[in-house]
């Protein structure tokens, strides 16, 4: 009986020991490699579409230098490799990670990806692109019509307070779901304030807005004016 309990653990501790190099030598543990992509720029991971066949680019940063050569952010078809889309930029840094890099969510069958930059307190400039036959069939530029609201809403705090520099923020709050798709419409939830952390008058609003892929126009906007407040400086609180 020992010698048979024995050789029963040895053949399950084999088995275990192989089971552990099959996955460890699988394909989804190792990370993923895109050889027909341009050496001077990476993939972005968390932009890959949803069918794996899509991405947004690059560039690779040189960490010696540390300058941005200023390449274009990429749309491409991962394989065959073929460039879709230069995503326009003027905010900043294009190397993954930078101040005004692009950032991507894609719908479920991979046909609409929203794509805005990620600046310091939140994100801007958001357009849907359409691909339709591994091409991007149109590109809806919805930010304008976003700013335009928040625009004719801050003229409020200038009344009120006419030395205050006359501009805000977009601000992104990690609680809030800031767009999501949602059968053929994109579900916005946008905030902004005026100086982020700062003292004195502040401003705030947010619009919630129901955008139609099809139509490319909003079918519903909830625009919400917040109320202007004095805030304290750290010594005053204190």
């Amino acid at each position: 009986m020992k010698v048979l309990i024995s050789s029963l653990m040895i053949a399950t501790a084999v088995a275990t020991s192989i089971r552990a190099q099959e996955e460890s030598a699988s394909p989804a543990a190792e990370k993923k490699s895109y050889p027909e992509v341009p050496k001077e720029y990476e993939v972005g991971e968390n932009t890959v579409s949803p069918d794996g066949r899509f991405a947004i680019l690059y560039e690779v940063r040189d960490e010696d230098s540390n300058v941005d050569p200023g390449l274009p952010n990429l749309l491409v078809r991962l394989k065959p490799y073929a460039e879709l889309e230069e995503i326009e930029n003027n905010q900043g840094i294009t190397w993954k990670g930078g101040r005004g890099a692009p950032d991507a969510k894609w719908n479920a069958n991979s046909t609409f990806v929203a794509i805005w930059h990620v600046m310091k307190w939140g994100h801007e400039d958001l357009a849907v692109y359409e691909i339709e036959n591994d091409k991007v069939k149109r590109v809806q530029k919805i930010w304008p019509e976003i700013v335009k609201y928040f625009d004719r809403d801050g003229e409020r705090l200038l009344k009120k307070y006419q030395k205050e520099f006359d501009g805000y923020t977009f601000v992104s709050d990690s609680r809030v779901k800031e767009l999501e798709f949602k059968d053929h419409k994109l579900l916005l939830d946008i905030f902004a304030q005026d100086k982020p952390n700062l003292p004195g008058p502040h401003w705030t609003a947010e619009l919630r807005g129901v955008w139609n892929l099809l139509t490319g126009k909003f079918d519903k906007v909830d625009f919400r004016p917040g109320k202007i407040e004095v805030w304290p400086s750290l010594d005053q609180e204190q």
